[in-house]
């Protein structure tokens, strides 16, 4: 059965999270907003709830709604890829009275693979993406430069361009249209998104005070202040997300397993896998 998303019928999550992060609703402001974003930061990207949750209800119910997308980070530490991030803000924002509205983006890897939110505030649309982990809105104008992200309107496309920078670079990550997506699209992307070649793999990130930290299967990425390493390590992916990440390592090892699972199960239903894995 097909569910409707509407992100009004989840203001639980919205009570919830503020009593976790003590929020108080006050006025509509961008610093107000500012403040809950840098709390919701503390929930990571992280693929291994959405590839449990497909290999427990694999035909279907397998969507993480924003109460246990909360209730998960509240209990083990779990947050969530783009599409539950972005649904679990949407609602959470919606208890605070923020109208949002969500917005579709293009990838590298494809059409229609990322998504965010924005906000429209006294005539200024501002930018809120949870899946790249950003801590305060971003105006959506000509052009804006931060100390970590950039984003510029590209007048042959007629979009928006998300770039970030570290180790003195700059790399193109996503473009989109300032133009809402309606619940059945959206729907539709986030059931495919659980057979995109990215689920055939563990994936970790988080940002905070301290710098950023990326984990892709036995990759490990670290930046922040004077700190910069990225190289492969040998050890159990489980006890480098237990480090950095404080996750269970029964929750990363029952991921791998599971993986194993929903890798057959993709193969047998003809969905694309990765050439080193068949």
């Amino acid at each position: 059965m097909k569910v409707t998303l509407d992100s009004r019928q989840h203001n639980n999550a919205g009570r919830h999270f503020a009593e976790i992060f003590r929020i108080k609703p006050k006025d509509l402001s961008v610093q107000h907003l500012s403040t809950i974003l840098s709390h919701f930061l503390n929930l990571p990207y992280e693929n291994l709830s959405k590839i449990l949750k497909l290999n427990r209800h694999w035909e279907s119910e397998h969507l993480r709604f924003p109460g246990e997308v909360v209730s998960d980070h509240e209990h083990f530490k779990l947050g969530g890829t783009c599409f539950s991030l972005t649904f679990a803000l949407r609602s959470i924002l919606d208890f605070f009275g923020y109208e949002t509205y969500i917005v579709m983006a293009d990838m590298p890897a494809g059409a229609n693979t990322h998504c965010a939110l924005v906000w429209k505030n006294r005539g200024q649309a501002y930018l809120l993406d949870p899946g790249y982990l950003l801590a305060r809105p971003l105006e959506i104008h000509g052009s804006f430069a931060g100390s970590f992200v950039s984003l510029n309107y590209e007048p042959t496309t007629d979009k928006y361009v998300l770039w970030t920078t570290g180790n003195k670079k700059l790399k193109r990550r996503y473009s989109f249209a300032n133009i809402p997506t309606g619940r059945d699209d959206f729907q539709n992307y986030w059931e495919q998104s659980f057979h995109w070649m990215t689920m055939h793999g563990i994936c970790l990130a988080k940002r905070n005070e301290n710098g950023f930290t990326y984990l892709h299967n036995h990759y490990l990425k670290r930046s922040g202040r004077d700190l910069y390493y990225k190289g492969n390590f040998t050890e159990d992916i489980a006890i480098i997300a237990r480090k950095y990440f404080e996750i269970s390592p029964d929750i990363v090892r029952q991921a791998e397993q599971a993986l194993r699972d929903n890798l057959y199960f993709d193969k047998e239903l003809g969905f694309q896998v990765p050439r080193w894995l068949k």
